[in-house]
């Protein structure tokens, strides 16, 4: 090939070409061309004699420092990307790929490196990394309005609907219990129209935060059903521990003591209702929660703040005037 082709060829070249002496200590540099002195704005006689990492500012980070040092050192190439600096001192993202040159003998006499300024296609790469953590924030911030509860801020409805059929169906194939409770305000209608919507709201969301703190088992889900009325499904959870917690739930909604002078007691009070089954053991997903509704309205029939488990042998239908009258 024509030496004066290959000469042009370097000169001309839009990258940074740089050649490096491979048997002088620490790898100075013999040449570089136009291209490279126009990238980083040294010239071939200020930069000839170092070696090019002074172009780092010894600002590279140390790892990537030393994985670059071991390649040259066992006469290997490599490819990186990596920030360097003008001299002027503004950074630029430097591609840099260096390639060994060997003599007749297989000796490392050399090291070419071709030096590209990929500083634009950087920027565009994190515009686009920016870009989509906005999405994926915005996805999120969606899913969040699909699926939350806009007052008290746990899942909604909707989103238990589809969640309990997926955990019935976990719990089908594992074989564990799955305990539900269904949990409803006493006497909420009342405390609204005594106190407010805006009491009422604030009462849910102590509720809700109540539940919420009650129940904090990663496979616990916890859901308002609509109203005054919240939903929680535990995976795993045998009768006798459902029985306290349900027992317990009751407790601590006591404890909020907020007035509500409807009920027996003088302050805000739930009633709960609650089914543990071996999912197994019932046609679907719908048939454990009705049956946890069905406790829930046998609490309320025996006087409210309570809580009743499911008999064995539940109804899966229950009237509908039935449940107003209690409510």
């Amino acid at each position: 090939m024509d030496l004066e082709l290959l000469q042009h060829a370097v000169l001309d070249s839009r990258d940074g070409i740089t050649i490096a002496d491979a048997q002088a200590e620490d790898l100075p540099l013999i040449f570089v061309n136009p291209a490279f002195e126009r990238m980083t704005g040294y010239s071939c006689d200020e930069v000839v004699g170092q070696n090019c990492r002074f172009l780092q500012r010894g600002r590279t980070e140390q790892a990537r420092s030393e994985e670059m040092r071991a390649a040259l050192d066992q006469g290997q190439g490599f490819s990186q990307v990596i920030m360097n600096y003008r001299k002027d001192d503004t950074p630029f993202w430097n591609e840099l790929s260096v390639s060994p040159i060997h003599n007749e003998r297989g000796t490392v006499t050399h090291f070419i490196g071709f030096q590209k300024d990929v500083t634009q296609r950087m920027l565009l790469d994190e515009q686009l990394r920016s870009r989509n953590r906005d999405l994926e924030s915005a996805k999120k911030a969606l899913e969040e309005l699909v699926t939350l509860d806009a007052l008290t801020g746990v899942y909604n409805r909707r989103h238990f609907d589809d969640r309990m059929e997926s955990l019935w169906k976990i719990s089908t194939r594992t074989g564990e219990t799955l305990a539900v409770f269904f949990i409803d305000i006493d006497h909420f209608k009342a405390f609204n129209d005594r106190f407010g919507h805006q009491a009422g709201d604030d009462a849910l969301i102590q509720v809700a935060q109540t539940l919420a703190e009650s129940f904090q088992r990663g496979s616990d889900f916890l859901a308002r059903y609509g109203g005054e009325e919240f939903v929680v499904v535990a995976c795993g959870m045998e009768r006798e521990p459902a029985h306290y917690f349900a027992e317990r739930l009751c407790q601590r909604v006591r404890e909020l003591d907020l007035d509500n002078p409807d009920t027996t007691r003088g302050t805000l009070t739930i009633s709960v209702g609650y089914s543990v089954v071996m999912p197994r053991e019932v046609p679907n997903a719908q048939a454990i929660v009705a049956q946890a509704d069905d406790a829930l309205y046998a609490a309320k029939r025996a006087g409210r703040d309570r809580a009743c488990e499911a008999p064995m042998a539940p109804r899966f239908r229950r009237a509908a005037s039935g449940r107003d009258s209690a409510s």
